[in-house]
């Protein structure tokens, strides 16, 4: 019965669209030795588009023995996928292969799935003889079954685009999101697969307007002025809020929820049906005090209202706030990251949606509408008159110390307190050679860097910096000899990154400036729990490069974490290199 009940959990999560979560679900559900859910583990991983790991895992689980349709064709879908991550170009060798294993697993289950996949692969690739064939037989067999569910007439509607009836094809797909099942993942991998199918055809303008039918809901990054509460005021700006989420299909929003703009806009975003997801940039007792209480109590209670309708509440940050501005342009800018990232796993588009006073000019709103904007973004921003400011309590007394945002790494290497004394002289020279000699070519973006024994600390300039020096860092170390060392063979570096706020000052037992704090203490306990020769950020690292306009990077979620000494569970992800880039 638990396992029904985890397994009913992870689909639901899956329909919303929310991949982090059915991820979350299915391996705390195996770590409580729940069985049967290696299937939905592998599926998860595929829309998440941990292509390589996914396909690891199928072999390794033995999905193909499970025999039925859904198994059989879920190594196809990772091959399919596979093939579009391949690199600046499509991949035909590899189109053509997940073609053959649809068709194979059509031909074993004469199921209308692989035999549409299989076409439009085809299609694709060239093959209109076949995806022709394919698609006809996909026509006949939907239409003589009549039924009316979501994945049934877009099944037909992809088959009818495949032999070339646009107008039929969205006259379908416009009756399949009026179908019960028609849930927002369902949604988004159709318009996945329809949108490669377009865009191999030459992306047509009949082709784009096919896709709006089923077009995923927008996720939107929210933030605004604070004020004093106007019933007259509010009530406009709600309507001119409302509208602007009806027209843009929003489904999601992002953002923290400061008194006036921010909580009105999070009220309409609930009133329309949307999900809620509410990101603070600090402590949460003291974010009220700053933010939300000065303003009334009214604003506490419509603050606390929200808080419990939220699907999610997250912190860029758990330390406290020290007074300084930087901390909320912190904290939004992880917001904008996890918008971008959500809309990445819905294969939709993230917008901004923002309150300021005339054009937001000299306020930390106005500075988000820029940075949202200078990465290509949307914003839709409702202006107002002069707003009524509420009286900010003072900030807490600040250090003389200076504060910074900053990359920040921790490396080690697994087994080196076994090591034989004997071959230490060897490892200075394999790995430590190696890292010196991988991190000169940063010199210019590093702002301390740190040795002790295997271990690597290293503070860079920004997240990009770090990012690409890990990997290369990676790379390096994935050509240490490890018979020389006498550890097992795949041995390599752990490397563990995170992005955040950090004191710098002059040490008097180094003679030189540190760096330390909160923000450096989580990044040391992620390195321990990250696998030999993976790179793992935390989700604010993840987010913020999310940020950094055309990185060549690509964040894989690997779960929720349990932290080294106690520091709780961290939503963590594994840093590669995006093979697309530049696509």
């Amino acid at each position: 019965m638990l396992r029904d009940e985890t397994a009913n959990s992870v689909r639901s999560a899956l329909a919303r669209g929310d991949l982090l979560a059915a991820y979350d679900e299915v391996t705390q559900g195996k770590e409580q030795g729940h069985k049967g859910l290696d299937y939905l583990e592998v599926l998860t991983l595929a829309r998440l588009g941990d292509t390589e790991r996914g396909l690891r895992l199928y072999e390794a689980y033995g999905l193909a023995a499970m025999g039925d349709v859904d198994a059989l064709s879920l190594k196809a879908r990772l091959l399919k996928d596979q093939a579009f991550a391949a690199g600046p170009k499509l991949d035909t060798d590899k189109v053509l292969e997940a073609c053959g294993l649809y068709a194979a697993v059509y031909r074993r289950t004469r199921s209308s799935y692989p035999a549409i996949n299989a076409a439009t692969l085809a299609k694709i690739a060239g093959r209109t003889a076949l995806a022709s064939g394919l698609a006809r037989e996909v026509v006949r067999q939907v239409s003589a079954e009549g039924r009316q569910d979501y994945f049934s007439l877009a099944t037909l509607a992809e088959a009818l685009v495949v032999l070339g009836d646009l107008t039929e094809a969205e006259a379908t797909l416009t009756q399949a999101v009026q179908a019960p099942d028609a849930d927002v993942g369902s949604r988004s991998t159709t318009f996945l697969q329809l949108q490669r199918l377009v865009a191999a055809a030459g992306g047509s303008a009949a082709g784009s307007t096919l896709l709006e039918p089923i077009r995923p809901p927008k996720v939107a990054m929210f933030c605004g002025n604070i004020f004093i509460g106007d019933r007259g005021l509010e009530a406009k700006l709600a309507d001119e809020v409302a509208a602007v989420i009806r027209r843009e299909k929003v489904g999601f929003g992002y953002g923290a929820l400061a008194a006036g703009s921010d909580i009105i806009i999070a009220e309409q975003l609930l009133d329309a049906g949307a999900e809620l997801h509410i990101v603070l940039p600090f402590a949460e007792v003291d974010f009220v005090a700053q933010s939300v209480a000065p303003s009334g109590d009214a604003w506490v209670r419509r603050y606390k209202e929200c808080k419990t309708l939220a699907t999610t509440i997250t912190f860029a940050s758990t330390m406290s706030y020290v007074g300084e501005q930087a901390q909320f342009a912190y904290g939004s800018k992880v917001t904008m990251g996890m918008a971008r990232l959500r809309a990445r796993h819905l294969n939709g588009e993230a917008i901004q949606l923002a309150i300021v006073e005339g054009a937001g000019a000299g306020t930390l709103s106005g500075s988000d509408i820029a940075a949202w904007r200078a990465v290509g973004a949307k914003s839709e921003v409702v202006t107002t008159p002069e707003l009524k400011r509420p009286v900010l309590p003072a900030p807490p007394p600040r250090s003389h110390v200076k504060r910074g945002t900053y990359g920040i790494m921790f490396t080690d290497f697994p087994g080196f307190t076994g090591l034989d004394e004997r071959v230490l002289p060897i490892f200075w020279q394999e790995v430590m050679l190696r890292a010196a000699a991988t991190l000169e070519r940063y010199a210019d973006v590093i702002r301390e860097s740190n040795t002790w024994g295997d271990a690597l600390y290293v503070v860079f300039q920004d997240a990009r910096s770090a990012a690409a020096a890990a990997l290369d860092l990676s790379d390096e170390f994935s050509q240490v000899d490890t018979r020389a060392l006498g550890v097992p063979e795949g041995t390599a570096m752990r490397i563990a990154l995170h992005y955040g706020s950090t004191y710098s000052g002059y040490d008097p037992i180094s003679r030189r400036t540190t760096y330390y704090g909160t923000e450096v203490s989580r990044a040391a306990r992620i390195e321990p729990v990250t696998p030999s020769g993976s790179v793992y950020v935390t989700e604010p690292f993840a987010a913020v490069l999310e940020m950094e306009k055309d990185h060549l990077f690509t964040c894989n979620y690997v779960g929720k974490m349990a932290l080294a000494k106690g520091y709780g569970s961290y939503p963590l992800y594994r840093l590669r290199r995006d093979p697309t880039a530049g696509r």
